[in-house]
């Protein structure tokens, strides 16, 4: 009961190494003991109760998409690629428990990660008419390049997050960019390139970390 679940830890490295790509500020990222999440709900940075097993606190490019307009982005543009990179976030997590777990993506989503998909449902919404039918499939399609092009990485900061439970932000991210020698601007990483039928086979390789 004192244990971390596995399973989480994954879910929660996907929706970190997914916010980290981005460039979003991570905060602190959970993982909760089974006797932790038995317990009742955790405070989050804002002094909200969360009802959840695993929590990453980071900064949404479109912080409160339930309380847009829908179709906003069709007068504003620009609202796009903010759109699709938080979908990207949403998903990440649950395809890393997918991996982890060798199921089918959509038993996570229905599960665990049924938070994750009600907030994708929130965003995608606010997409212009053209791009809504397509804008899920290509989120999970998104989020699996990139969950299995870093998969050395999520799978390294999720045995981190199961040994430590709570991390915070700097310390999450310094980390990621340790293990993948890259370090992420914000919006640097192009979407499109988690689109390529070429870009989807590359993968990162893990570098050595030194702890003191």
């Amino acid at each position: 009961m004192n244990t971390r679940p596995r399973c989480t830890a994954f879910h929660e490295a996907g929706h970190v190494l997914a916010f980290w790509w981005n460039g979003q500020r991570i905060k602190r990222v959970t993982v909760r003991t089974r006797a932790e999440a038995l317990i009742g709900p955790m405070v989050d940075l804002r002094g909200n109760l969360q009802a959840v097993k695993g929590l990453v606190e980071a900064d949404y490019l479109v912080p409160l998409p339930a309380f847009e307009p829908p179709g906003i982005a069709e007068h504003l543009p620009s609202m796009i690629s903010a759109i699709e990179r938080d979908l990207v976030d949403c998903f990440a997590g649950p395809m890393a428990e997918a991996i982890y777990r060798h199921c089918p993506v959509d038993r996570c989503l229905q599960r665990s990660g049924a938070g994750d998909r009600q907030r994708g449902m929130e965003l995608i919404r606010l997409l212009p008419a053209r791009m809504v039918l397509d804008a899920e499939p290509l989120a999970i399609a998104r989020a699996s390049c990139l969950v299995h092009r870093y998969w050395a990485v999520v799978s390294a900061v999720a045995q981190f997050l199961h040994a430590q439970g709570t991390v915070n932000g700097e310390e999450i991210s310094a980390l990621l960019c340790q293990l993948s020698g890259e370090s992420p601007t914000p919006q640097g990483n192009l979407l499109r390139d988690l689109d390529s039928r070429h870009n989807r086979h590359a993968t990162t390789r893990l570098r050595p970390v030194c702890r003191a």
